[in-house]
């Protein structure tokens, strides 16, 4: 009996397995291997041939609960409590956004202008506006040495996440984070480099997202206006103001803002042409222009 005391894994694995199935979850197989291994510490080779292991009942209830919570369709990702960025190990949970692979090929851009431009040893001051988790900071100041990187975010919530992020990475003596309103928090200081992962998704769009982004994930990170444009409007006309000449902004956005956004930019007149980049499925993603 599944409610007893003598459990297999074969026997739980299927039982959690159709349910996860009945409640439309999708990657229901592969989540519970996440689910699974997280509790048991097996991999899922071991989660394979080990089918007939009789579970501790700890391990089953745990396994069970957190099968209920993704049944509401709560992200896996804030179940497990966990993402990985950039080879870093975030805690995550809904005090942010859950990091996305598409923002590591901002991160990756970002690291390649660094690299390409400056000495290794030159200090790279950068911001990243929006920092959530703070993986753009931690990730983009992991990978390369010189970079002291400010995190800033309006939410405390999303601060104190990023802060245990940046303590479990190791990074405190070279990324700080800082409560603001886009810019306001450093006014008057210049830096090298701007990122930003804003919130873009139009106000209308955002109840009608997977339930595991609209019901969960902070509305605050994900609702950029009417058009989804908000804080493009906001950031691009200040940006220059704390850039050093030859610095560059880079932006994550969705690929039908993009003609609006290089419009943005031109309206400066303090920036080279704003040039996009794709993200996996071939979609216009990232955005990045320098300083004149």
């Amino acid at each position: 009996m599944l409610g007893g005391e003598n459990v297999t894994l074969g026997e739980l694995l299927k039982s959690q397995r159709q349910q996860l199935e009945r409640a439309g979850v999708p990657g229901a197989e592969s989540d519970l291997q996440w689910i699974a291994g997280s509790v048991t510490r097996f991999n899922r080779v071991q989660l394979m041939i080990n089918r007939e292991f009789v579970l501790p009942p700890e391990q089953a209830e745990q396994i069970k609960a957190m099968v209920e919570r993704r049944c509401r369709r709560e992200p896996l990702q804030y179940i497990l409590g966990n993402q990985s960025f950039m080879n870093l190990k975030l805690r995550t949970d809904s005090r942010a956004l859950i990091p996305r692979p598409e923002t590591e090929l901002l991160a990756e851009h970002c690291i390649r202008l660094i690299k390409k431009d400056y000495p290794r040893f030159a200090p790279f001051r950068l911001l990243d506006i929006g920092t959530g988790t703070g993986a753009l900071a931690l990730g983009i100041a992991k990978a390369a040495s010189n970079v002291r990187a400010v995190g800033v975010d309006i939410s405390p919530d999303a601060l104190e996440l990023a802060k245990e992020n940046c303590g479990l990475c190791g990074l405190e003596e070279r990324v700080t984070f800082l409560q603001s309103d886009l810019f306001s928090a450093v006014e008057g200081q210049v830096f090298d480099g701007i990122v930003s992962n804003p919130p873009y998704i139009p106000t209308r769009v955002v109840p009608e997202l997977m339930p595991e982004v609209s019901r969960f994930e902070p509305h605050i990170a994900l609702d950029g206006g009417e058009y989804g444009m908000d804080f493009y409007q906001r950031i691009i006309p200040q940006a220059a103001r704390f850039l050093k000449s030859g610095g560059f902004i880079a932006l994550e956005a969705e690929h039908f803002q993009f003609d609006a956004i290089k419009q943005l930019f031109a309206q400066t007149g303090a920036f080279t042409p704003a040039a996009c980049m794709a993200d996996y499925e071939g979609r216009n993603r990232l955005c990045s222009a320098k300083k004149l």
